[in-house]
């Protein structure tokens, strides 16, 4: 799973690493500040495939939910019918499962494996933590994105949510991208993801890889790429 988040909305918002507090910059379809995350909502979602729930979570709760489809096929969740905070929800759902939900920001969850470290497989004292996408080199990796986005009609972001991973390699050039969680246009979604390999940026992002990249719905709002043409202006 990835270890850094971004996510990018008509305004670039940018969400830090899975550890942190979000720092919103920009609105976003959410409301501002944690209330969406903690209001109890009503959800009915079926014992079912936890894939088709976890869809169903996001849809009713509005959060966006990144997992891999390898990760969580073949395992079922028992469901939920009650009312209760979409971040509880969540791990109603997920019991049972051997799955975490890791939060993000207010509106952004990543599911992984649980983790249960032990004296086995405890890290050495001395060994050191992974890197982390930090403040500026989100905003560094978040503008040429951008760039090579708005480059084309039909990947302009703001108007579709795609979640994808991108692989960065030791030249800076971004040698693998997948689609976590499509959009409803797989066409326009592998223009997306043919336009984000031509991003390059210093070799160091390397290191950071895989980040995971959430492209947000924002319609009408403001103009997704005014930054990149001021830019180029």
């Amino acid at each position: 799973m990835a270890r850094s988040v971004v996510a990018l909305v008509a305004c670039m918002v940018l969400l830090a690493p899975m550890a942190c507090t979000a720092r919103e910059q920009a609105s976003t379809e959410q409301p501002q500040g944690s209330e969406g995350a903690y209001a109890p909502k009503r959800f009915d979602i079926e014992a079912q495939a936890l894939a088709t729930a976890l869809r169903a979570f996001s849809e009713a709760s509005g959060t966006a939910v990144l997992f891999d489809d390898v990760l969580v096929a073949d395992r079922q969740t028992r469901g939920l019918h009650g009312e209760t905070s979409p971040h509880n929800a969540l791990r109603i759902l997920l019991v049972g499962t051997g799955l975490e939900a890791r939060f993000s920001s207010v509106n952004a969850v990543t599911v992984t494996l649980q983790s249960s470290p032990t004296a086995d497989t405890a890290p050495a004292p001395d060994a050191e933590p992974p890197p982390v996408l930090d403040d500026r080199a989100a905003r560094v990796l978040q503008s040429a994105i951008e760039r090579a986005l708005c480059s084309h009609a039909s990947t302009r972001p703001g108007s579709f949510r795609l979640a994808m991973q991108l692989w960065i390699d030791a030249t800076g050039s971004v040698s693998k991208a997948i689609a976590l969680a499509p959009s409803d246009q797989p066409a326009r979604d592998d223009d997306v993801l043919a336009a984000v390999q031509a991003v390059r940026v210093a070799g160091t992002f390397h290191r950071f890889s895989p980040v995971t990249i959430l492209l947000a719905s924002d319609r009408g709002l403001s103009d997704p790429c005014a930054a990149s043409r001021g830019r180029e202006g």
